[in-house]
């Protein structure tokens, strides 16, 4: 099998997406992508990252695959859990501090946390396309969501507080403790203390 067909496999394989990184770990020059870009074959959509005719312009996706630091996070991570029927208007990540976002392009909001809890409910999630992406599970989102309410709509912080009690896989002894290690527990404890009186 020659190397286009090779990456003409891989990109059916991974739902019309490839990248020149997969290519790399193939032993597959990354000159075959330019020249299947430049026949039309695939579209080349972000640094690195390229679609064929069937693949899905996967924002979400394709920034996960550039930015490996950047978390999914606060409306965003909402949105991936589907804890809101917002779609986000930008996306919302997080880094560890010291980390220099300056390559990160687009419409995008950073956050920052200190480098202990930066790796605090780091989980997988499935976006509207398909594809994985690191966000934060729904107790750590909680979390960063009652820690900067200030910075929120009462609306939305409302909803989602609403949501995430009624929710059938919350988990409220994973809460307790990373509301602990985020030295927020007080304003956990009177918040739920006020929903399930």
């Amino acid at each position: 099998m020659d190397y286009v067909e090779r990456i003409r496999e891989k990109t059916r394989k991974n739902g019309g997406i490839i990248t020149s990184k997969e290519l790399k770990e193939s032993n597959i020059p990354s000159i075959y992508l330019t020249r299947m870009a430049e026949k039309m074959e695939l579209i080349r959509v972000d640094r690195g990252i390229y679609i064929d005719a069937n693949g899905d312009y996967d924002e979400y996706y394709f920034f996960h695959k550039r930015y490996k630091v950047a978390v999914f996070s606060y409306v965003s991570a909402l949105y991936l859990h589907q804890i809101t029927d917002i779609i986000p208007q930008e996306m919302e990540v997080t880094v560890y501090k010291g980390y220099n976002p300056h390559r990160i392009k687009g419409n995008v909001r950073v956050h920052y946390v200190a480098q202990p809890i930066y790796d605090l409910g780091i989980t997988e999630c499935k976006t509207m396309f398909g594809n994985k992406v690191k966000a934060y599970n729904l107790e750590r989102t909680v979390c960063d969501l009652i820690k900067n309410r200030n910075e929120m709509e009462p609306e939305l912080f409302s909803k989602t507080i609403n949501r995430y009690a009624r929710n059938k896989n919350k988990d409220l002894n994973r809460l307790h403790a990373y509301s602990k290690k985020m030295k927020i527990d007080d304003k956990v404890k009177l918040i739920f203390d006020l929903i399930y009186e």
